[in-house]
Parts: C-alpha cells; sequence; structure tokens
C-alpha cells in the first residue's frame, strides 16, 4: 500500500511529548535530566531535580510503579531504563555522604515564598494529602495534617511491606515536608476526636485525602468466618508489630500489589504453604514485572483462573477451606478485560488456617455524613468536580485515593499536588511560578570539538552536550542486587541491596537524552543521502514530495510538491539513539542536533513540567517571581536559537496510511533532485 506524509507544524508540546519518560511520570519529574546528571556523577543536583516536583521522592526510589519505564524509549534498543533505582541510589547516597555545616543531609522542607496566606486542613497524612500540604506549603498556607494512625505515611506506612519501603525511607520524605508551614495531629479520628464541621469552620479550606481502606467482600456464604481478614488489615497490623493470625496454610485471595504483599508477608511470618487464588490469568494481574517475579521467587504457589464460591468452618467456626470453581476467560468487559466464566462441574476444595481478602478497597464516607451534602449510598455517589476537585461544600475538597479509590502512590501524590494549587486558586492565591518558557538551541557538528557546542543565555555561558558516553548504547541494564529466598525471612529485612555508585553511573549512562532531537535545514542539504547510510537505527528515509499531503497550512510545502523529483526527509525519533552519526557524516553542515528546554506553568489540574537543561536546572518551588537560580526571561511564545534568534518554521512530515496518522515524526522538506 502506497503510504502518505503529512507536514504538521511543530511547537513546544510535540518537543514536550517526544520525553516520553517525563510525560508518563504523572508529577512530569525531569527523569532524564537527573539521569544525565547522575551519569556525570553530580549525585547532589540529580537528587535535587528528582525531589524537585515530588515531595516522596524518596519512597518512589523504592516502591514507585515507575510509568517512567513503560515509556522509556531505551527499551526499543534493549531494556528501559532503571529509573526508579537510580532515584532509590541518589536518595541513599545524599543521605549518607552529604554533610552541611557538619551535620548530616536532612530533607528540609521546601521554602516558602511570600507571606502567610491562610489556614487549610488536610484530613490523611498519605501520600496525597502530604503532597498536598508540601505544596501548599510553598505557597504559604498553614496545613494541619490529620490522620487517625498514629505514624504518619498512609498506605506507603501501613500497606507497603518493610522488607521493600524500608521506614526510615519514609521518615526522610516526611522530613522534607513537616515543618513551619505542617503541622502533623496523628492518633486524631475525624467524626469523633474532631467533627468534619469544625474543621469546615475553622479552616480556610479542608481536603479529604483520607485514602482507600474500606476492603471490598467477595459475597460468597462464609465470608465472615473466623480466619478471613481483609489484607489491607492484615498488613497494617502486621507492618505496626501488632499481633496477627498465621497458620500453614495460607491463602490470598486476588491478583493485584495487596495480594503480592499479603502472600509475601505471610510467607516471613511463617506460613509453609501461601497461595494465591486468581480469577483471570498473569496477563491479567496488575502488578508489575518484578513484583510478580519476586512473589513467584519466594511463594511459588499460584491458583489462576480460579474463583472462590464458598468459605467452609470447622466445627469451631473456624475456615478450614476454600471451595473453589476453575474459570475461562469469555468476553471482554468495559474496561478491556476478558471476563472470567466458571467452568460447570470444575469444582475443587483448597484446605487453609487463614485466608487474606485482597480484592480492592474503597473510601469509607460514613463520616462525611455528618453534612448533609456528602448523605449517600455510595461513595462514587459524592459529587467532585474533577478539574477543581471540590465538593457541594465549597470549603471542601477531596484528593488522592479518596477521589479516584486506589492509585500508585505517584499519581497519589499528583492528585494530591493537583488539589493543592485548586485550594490555592479557591483561596484567591494563584499558583504564582515562573512564566512559561520554551528554548530551543541548535548545536553545529562546526560549533566546537568533540560536538561541544557554546551558546550564550543573557550573557552567561551555559554548556550543552550531545555528544553520548562511549559505548553507551551497549551497556546493559543493572538489574538491582537482590537478597537470597532463604536471606529474607525477616519482615523488616529489606529485599533490595541498593546500586553501587558504579552501577548507577553505568545504568544513568544508558539514557538516550530524549531532549535533544535532530534537525534537516534544507537550504544546506545537497541530498546526497550520507545521513540514510550511516544511520545504524534506520531512523532517516528521504520521501518523494509526491507522497507528501498539501493541506495548504504550511506554504513551503506547495512549493516543494512543484519541484521535479522533489524530496522530503522523514526521520522517526522514536528510533533514534542520538550517536549523531548523521550529523558528523553530513558533508554541508545541514544535520543539527536541537536542544529543547521548557518550563510550563500548571493550568487547570495539570501539573508544570520542567525539562530545561540540567546546567541551567530551575528550581520548581519557586514563588512570587523568586528563582533558586536565574530563569533567561525569553517571552513565552518565542523560540531561540543559540544566537538569540527566532528559530525555524518548526514544519514536520507525519505519516499516514491506513490506520491514521502516526505523531512523533519530523522532518525539513528538502531540495529537488535535480538540485535546481
Amino acid at each position: 500500500m502506497r503510504e502518505l506524509y503529512q507536514v504538521v507544524e511543530v511547537g513546544p508540546d510535540w518537543y514536550q511529548e517526544n520525553i516520553p519518560c517525563q510525560e508518563a511520570c504523572p508529577v512530569k519529574t525531569n527523569c532524564r535530566g537527573y539521569l544525565n546528571l547522575a551519569a556525570a556523577g553530580e549525585f547532589e543536583k540529580a537528587w535535587e531535580l528528582a525531589l524537585d516536583p515530588n515531595p516522596m521522592a524518596s519512597i518512589c526510589g523504592s516502591v514507585c510503579a515507575a510509568p517512567c519505564e513503560s515509556a522509556c524509549r531505551r527499551k526499543e534498543v534493549d531494556k528501559p531504563l532503571s529509573i526508579r533505582y537510580v532515584k532509590r541510589f541518589l536518595s541513599e547516597w545524599n543521605h549518607e555522604n552529604v554533610r552541611y555545616n557538619g551535620e548530616p543531609y536532612r530533607q528540609a522542607p521546601a521554602p516558602v515564598f511570600g507571606p502567610p496566606r491562610g489556614k487549610v486542613a488536610i484530613i490523611g497524612a498519605g501520600c496525597a494529602g502530604l503532597a498536598a500540604a508540601s505544596e501548599l506549603s510553598k505557597l504559604g498556607f498553614h496545613c494541619t495534617v490529620f490522620d487517625a494512625l498514629d505514624q504518619a505515611g498512609g498506605t506507603a506506612f501501613a500497606g507497603v511491606p518493610p522488607f521493600r519501603l524500608p521506614r526510615q525511607v519514609i521518615d526522610r520524605d516526611l522530613n522534607g515536608i513537616v515543618g513551619d508551614n505542617v503541622e502533623l495531629r496523628l492518633s486524631t479520628y475525624i467524626g469523633r476526636d474532631i467533627m468534619l464541621s469544625q474543621l469546615r469552620d475553622q479552616y480556610d479550606a479542608v481536603l479529604v485525602a483520607a485514602g482507600a481502606f474500606e476492603a471490598n467482600s467477595p459475597r460468597v456464604p462464609g465470608d465472615d468466618l473466623a480466619g478471613i481478614v481483609p489484607g489491607i488489615f492484615f498488613l497494617e497490623r502486621a507492618y505496626r508489630g501488632l499481633p496477627v493470625e498465621v497458620g500453614k496454610r495460607v491463602i490470598v485471595y486476588g491478583g493485584g500489589y495487596t495480594a503480592m504483599d499479603c502472600a509475601s508477608t505471610a510467607w516471613r511470618l511463617g506460613a509453609d504453604e501461601v497461595r494465591i487464588v486468581y480469577r483471570r490469568g498473569l496477563e491479567e494481574m496488575v502488578v508489575d514485572e518484578e513484583e510478580l517475579t519476586e512473589t513467584m521467587r519466594e511463594v511459588g504457589e499460584f491458583q489462576l483462573l480460579t474463583s472462590i464460591v464458598e468459605f467452609l468452618a470447622d466445627d469451631k467456626g473456624h475456615v478450614r477451606a476454600a471451595k473453589c470453581v476453575r474459570n475461562k476467560l469469555g468476553a471482554p468487559d468495559a474496561k478491556g478485560r476478558r471476563s472470567p466464566e466458571p467452568i460447570p462441574g470444575s469444582e475443587f476444595e483448597i484446605p487453609c488456617e487463614n485466608v487474606y481478602l485482597a480484592l480492592g478497597q474503597a473510601p469509607d464516607t460514613t463520616w462525611l455524613a455528618e453534612l448533609p451534602e456528602f448523605r449517600v449510598k455510595r461513595w462514587t455517589e459524592v459529587f467532585v468536580d474533577k478539574e477543581t476537585y471540590q465538593t457541594k461544600v465549597p470549603k471542601v475538597f477531596i484528593g488522592g485515593d479518596f477521589r479516584t479509590a486506589p492509585t500508585t502512590i505517584i499519581e497519589a501524590v499528583a492528585d494530591g499536588r493537583a488539589a493543592a494549587l485548586q485550594i490555592a486558586r479557591f483561596l484567591g492565591q494563584v499558583d504564582q511560578r515562573m512564566p512559561a518558557y520554551h528554548e530551543i538551541v541548535t548545536l553545529r557538528r562546526s560549533s566546537a570539538p568533540d560536538d561541544v557546542g557554546f551558546i550564550s543565555l543573557e550573557g552567561e555561558l551555559a554548556r550543552v552536550y550531545h555528544n553520548m558516553s562511549i559505548d553507551y548504547d551497549r551497556i546493559p541494564r543493572q538489574e538491582m542486587p537482590k537478597l537470597l529466598k532463604k536471606q529474607r525471612r525477616g519482615l523488616f529485612v529489606e529485599v533490595n541491596r541498593g546500586y553501587t555508585t558504579e552501577q548507577a553511573v553505568a545504568e544513568s549512562d544508558r539514557c538516550l537524552k530524549c531532549n535533544f532531537n535532530i534537525e534537516i535545514i534544507g537550504e544546506l542539504c545537497i541530498i546526497c543521502g550520507g545521513c540514510v547510510d550511516v544511520c545504524p537505527m534506520d531512523v532517516i528515509h528521504m520521501v518523494d514530495m509526491s507522497d507528501v499531503v498539501d493541506d495548504g497550512l504550511i506554504p513551503a510545502v506547495g512549493r516543494a510538491k512543484s519541484w521535479p523529483g522533489g524530496v522530503a526527509f522523514f526521520l522517526d525519533e522514536t528510533a533514534c539513539i542520538r550517536c549523531a552519526l548523521c550529523i558528523i557524516r553530513c558533508p554541508t553542515d545541514a544535520i543539527t542536533m536541537n536542544r529543547y528546554g521548557t518550563v510550563a506553568a500548571a493550568h487547570g489540574a495539570v501539573l508544570p513540567k520542567e525539562s530545561i537543561d540540567d546546567e541551567i536546572h530551575l528550581d520548581l518551588t519557586v514563588g512570587a517571581g523568586v528563582a533558586a537560580r536565574p530563569l533567561p526571561l525569553y517571552s513565552p511564545s518565542a523560540w531561540h536559537n543559540g544566537n538569540g534568534k527566532n528559530g525555524h518554521d518548526g514544519s514536520r512530515v507525519n505519516r499516514s496510511g491506513e490506520r491514521g496518522e502516526i505523531s512523533g515524526r519530523k522532518s525539513a522538506v528538502g531540495k529537488p533532485m535535480d538540485g535546481s
């Protein structure tokens, strides 16, 4: 089939989306930036960059779901970067090696800009509530965070195993949040120790971020027998050192993160046989590959495509077995997952002493019913505006898992920050961040030796590199060193041993630097084809102008289509590994490498983005127009090259066919084949 190509205008959004790790991160962490700094040994700067948009960065270094890794372009070469564990290394390295005035490093609360602005009550000291408190405190609000537990951390403390997330790591992030503007009130039950109506009357705004700790029930006969407990309840008691019942034979019913944690925890507490019962197959489990692999290594017993239809009791009323039925997968449900269907006549029993239910959780809204606006039958009926996070009670907002149902830690952090920005707007304090800023710097091969370019920014010289490390494309993914199974029995013995400095640098060196992009300047191109020949990833293609669609939006396309035998260059940025061989090969310096930088302000429920070059990194805790480092004050809408002049027209070629347009491609329109 003939392929057609369409030229599209390229703006900041295109460049930003071409940095897939940051786009996939819910808080828009500049992953690429701290990896590049870590590769250069700049561990303090790298940690500052990692911590900037994420006050729970130490926690995320150990247990983040790492959507950035799923999006990482390096997986097209071999395996994605281990972004999460480089962040873990940075947290460890800074806390172990950095000293200030002779004292060990401590994550300090973010600086506060501006005068005191008001008081906000936050219900829930989990990741969403603490992230909201951190964000509001930067803007000058005093936050009081209430929690029913006697320790802060929410799910990170009560639901994530200490053998995956040591408690001292949680304390690091708490140190970076609790301060003059953030106060913790623990062991405080809202609805008993203090009423929601009191908080509404005493504070300028209230954020409900109490998480989702109401366990779902299987709703089968016998689900109330002794020995059957919700998984989240079992984990919370176990991790707080409270008595829990763990028999020799344990069933964990469910297939998510809570189920994996229940199984690994029960094994560590002495269970001889732990069996995970899940009604679908491995492919349908919503668990990352690493955690699934580690659970299988420790537990090893997975009863897949199986549903429990009844729990059977012994003569003392204690569970003795689960009656099960085998399933087959039927048609996809509303979310696209194939629904399990029972196979008639396939019933069987699994003997057990304990059952931990891990079938998901929901928020408990009973304590909200004090206010008539919250008297609903189901938590999903509580009205929350999607943009403002505001409820029908004007001063009350809802965020985190209490709004969305259980999500990942990094998603909860993002939701808490977004809710905080909406509260600030509600109270008349618009988020005072730096204005939007975009920059494109063209680095020519002839600018300096060894592919190093020098650019001038408001009178200051900033070094910009686009050359890669030696053999960067051959460095294998550095797998996390782990304890052997026989060494893991302790509940508080961390499984991950951590990267060495050499491993962290090597892993960071694998980054493909996706803020750099190839640019072909048509006026200099002689269409020799050298770039096409030398490219190891088959990124560059010559496209006949007759196959380029002219929609009239870009005049240059119409002119180029009139050339006899004219061509355009099609570049697949998603496959580019930044080797720069095309730049070196080009005899006329027509191919360049562009570095893109941006600072995008928050709007609506969208968090700000920061992808500026690491050498002139900006602190996003900026308030009232004051920056931790100088920012070149360019016009928000202007683009600039290395000489401070307006940039090119930014046109790109997109390929389209029967499956529709494929975005993320770019090209510069070439000259006629005959050179006229």
